[in-house]
């Protein structure tokens, strides 16, 4: 399984496009705020399909009636995904991580800080795709055979 994971459009529903039109064989979307509106415009819908979405809000999508955090199933696996301000990722990942163990989750994916990270260390992965506005984006590959996960980010121009 694959799920294209991005956040933090402002307004560049162009690039959404353009990254899921780059990336291939994906089997979930995963928007993580700041944006809301430029996932529901007709070009990404199209690309978008009938595969699945899942979106939270991010901190500047005002009066959106999305989650601001969420646990979703990725096959055997489960991910938490938020925007990040929620639990204050721009300070440290200490607050993020604690909650994720909490929760038992397998990956945790945020936006909001604009910088692509990705980190694994005790079972569990952390990412933050980076800004879709500039290219960036996230790619969780899961191998259903093994339980085997893969997190890694990428930028479209380089």
């Amino acid at each position: 399984m694959r799920a294209l994971v991005f956040s933090d459009s402002h307004g560049r529903s162009n690039m959404i496009a353009e990254v899921i039109s780059t990336v291939k064989n994906v089997d979930i979307y995963i928007f993580l705020g700041d944006g809301e509106n430029d996932i529901y415009t007709p070009a990404v819908s199209e690309l978008i399909g009938f595969k699945k979405l899942i979106a939270v809000a991010g901190n500047c999508d005002f009066g959106s009636s999305l989650p601001v955090e969420q646990v979703v199933d990725f096959g055997s696996k489960k991910i938490f995904c938020l925007h990040g301000h929620s639990q204050g990722v721009k300070f440290g990942y200490g607050t993020l991580e604690h909650k994720a163990r909490q929760l038992g989750v397998d990956v945790a994916v945020h936006g909001h800080t604009h910088e692509r990270y990705c980190n694994y260390e005790d079972g569990l992965w952390i990412m933050c795709p980076g800004a879709v506005k500039d290219g960036e984006y996230g790619i969780i590959d899961l191998d259903e055979k093994t339980g085997s996960i893969i997190c890694y980010t990428k930028n479209i121009y380089f």
